[in-house]
C-alpha cells in the first residue's frame, strides 16, 4: 500500500501515477485478505469492484486528457477545467473515490476494511491505510491542479479534439455515476456479494481445528 503510494506521488507521468496506484491497491486487497474474516472478505471484494470501476474511469480519462494535451506528462497539461468543465468534475469523483471521500463508492471501500483491522486490534495495519490515503490524496491532486486547474504552459493553447471523443465522455460520465450510485447506496451491493463470505469457511473451520487441537 505505501510503497505504491510513494511512487505515484514522486511521479508526473499520469500513466506512471495509475500504475503505481494499482500496486497500492493490491496493498489494499492483500491486507482485507490477510484479515480471514467473513467481514474481510466481503470488504475485500467490495474494495476490488469499486477500485474496477473508479481505476478504470481515472485511466480512460488520462487517455481522454492526452488526446486533448498531447501528452501524459503533467507539466505540460493544463487549462482543461476551463475548457472541459464536465471532465474536469468526473475526475474529481473518481479521484475522490479512490481517497476514500463519502459518499463515494471508495468511503464504503475502505471504510469496511479499517474497521475490521480495528475489530482484529491491528493498529499497524490501520495505520498505514490510513497513511496511504494521505498519499493517495497528494497524488490525486496533483493530476488535479497540472491537468485541470492550472492554466495551460502553452499561451492561446486550445484542446485538440479527436474522434470519437463524445464515446470516450459517455463511456467516463457512465463510471463516474455508478462509482456515486455505489457509494450512496452500497447496501444493495454489500446484499449480492453476501453469500461469497461464506467460502471464507474453507480458511476459518481449519484454523478453528487446529486451535482446538493445540488447546
Amino acid at each position: 500500500m505505501f510503497v505504491g503510494a510513494l511512487g505515484a506521488a514522486y511521479h508526473f507521468d499520469m500513466r506512471r501515477i495509475l500504475a503505481f496506484h494499482i500496486v497500492s491497491q493490491i496493498g489494499y486487497l492483500l491486507l482485507g485478505v490477510g484479515l480471514g474474516t467473513r467481514a474481510g472478505a466481503l470488504a475485500t471484494t467490495f474494495f476490488l469492484l469499486h477500485n474496477i470501476l473508479a481505476k478504470t474511469n481515472l485511466i480512460l480519462i488520462a487517455g481522454v486528457v492526452s488526446q486533448m494535451t498531447g501528452s501524459y506528462d503533467l507539466r505540460e497539461c493544463g487549462g482543461l477545467y476551463r475548457a472541459r468543465p464536465a471532465l474536469s468534475v468526473v475526475f474529481l469523483i473518481s479521484a475522490l473515490a479512490m481517497v476514500g471521500i463519502p459518499p463515494l463508492s471508495g468511503f464504503w471501500a475502505k471504510f469496511l476494511l479499517v474497521r475490521e483491522t480495528l475489530a482484529l486490534g491491528h493498529w499497524v495495519w490501520t495505520g498505514a491505510a490510513l497513511l496511504t490515503g494521505f498519499l493517495t490524496l497528494y497524488s490525486m491532486m496533483k493530476i488535479w491542479f497540472e491537468a485541470f486547474w492550472k492554466d495551460h504552459p502553452q499561451e492561446g493553447w486550445e484542446p485538440q479534439r479527436a474522434a470519437p471523443m463524445w464515446q470516450a465522455h459517455l463511456a467516463v460520465g457512465t463510471l463516474a455515476g455508478l462509482i456515486v450510485l455505489v457509494g450512496i447506496a452500497p447496501s444493495p451491493l454489500l446484499e449480492f456479494l453476501q453469500p461469497s463470505t461464506k467460502t471464507q469457511d474453507v480458511v476459518e473451520q481449519p484454523l478453528k481445528e487446529g486451535a482446538a487441537r493445540g488447546k
